[in-house]
């Protein structure tokens, strides 16, 4: 489905294609059983070859992030293109969830 490395105590899910109302409801579930009911926290998505999100895979993201928070972690997005970057900023999402240009400077900033 999806791939991803442990890094510390932080997880980096790499996102390839879209993340929309196709996908959206079962990543969602995937990173909460996989990651968020085995005690992990610190999610960081790696959007280098993601291609879109669309407003049902926006909300799902939000719901991830605020389940995150809501156990003292975090959900951090790095290197979304151009299009992906301007949702983020239209929405304010940018303002809340924090962009990143590359893995090592989101798992630097804790």
């Amino acid at each position: 489905m999806y791939t991803y490395t442990e890094h510390g105590k932080a997880v980096v899910i790499k996102i390839g294609g879209s993340i929309d109302i196709q996908n959206a409801q079962s990543f969602k579930d995937w990173v909460i059983s996989e990651f968020l009911e085995n005690g992990k926290k610190y999610v960081i998505l790696d959007m280098t070859h993601a291609t879109n999100i669309d407003s049902y895979g926006l909300g799902i993201l939000v719901g991830i992030y605020k389940r995150l928070v809501l156990q003292d972690g975090y959900l951090k997005i790095v290197a979304p293109n151009k299009n992906i970057r301007t949702l983020f900023e239209v929405t304010g999402l940018d303002r809340i969830i924090r962009i990143y240009e590359t893995v090592s400077n989101a798992i630097k900033d804790e």
